[in-house]
């Protein structure tokens, strides 16, 4: 998987503005990971990629390094 484009993806997802996203990344050091970010993950996850997930699983999700294993398993970014 290209972890660049997915992270670049995530970053638009989110709403973060002036640093970039890393795999290392958690809900507590992305302050735009809140539950509208929850949100708007869930929506663009299944709009963008199919990918069809609970709210419950991305309210459990703490870290961009699960959202990107999601994305790996599906294929997402190649």
């Amino acid at each position: 998987m290209d972890h660049q484009k997915a992270l670049e993806w995530l970053a638009d997802v989110l709403g973060v503005n002036g640093r970039t996203l890393t795999i290392d990344d958690t809900r507590t050091t992305v302050r735009e990971w809140d539950s509208l970010g929850s949100l708007l993950l869930l929506s663009r996850l299944e709009e963008d990629h199919g990918i069809v997930i609970s709210a419950d699983e991305i309210e459990e999700m703490d870290s961009i390094k699960e959202i990107c294993d999601i994305l790996e398993r599906k294929r997402t970014f190649g």
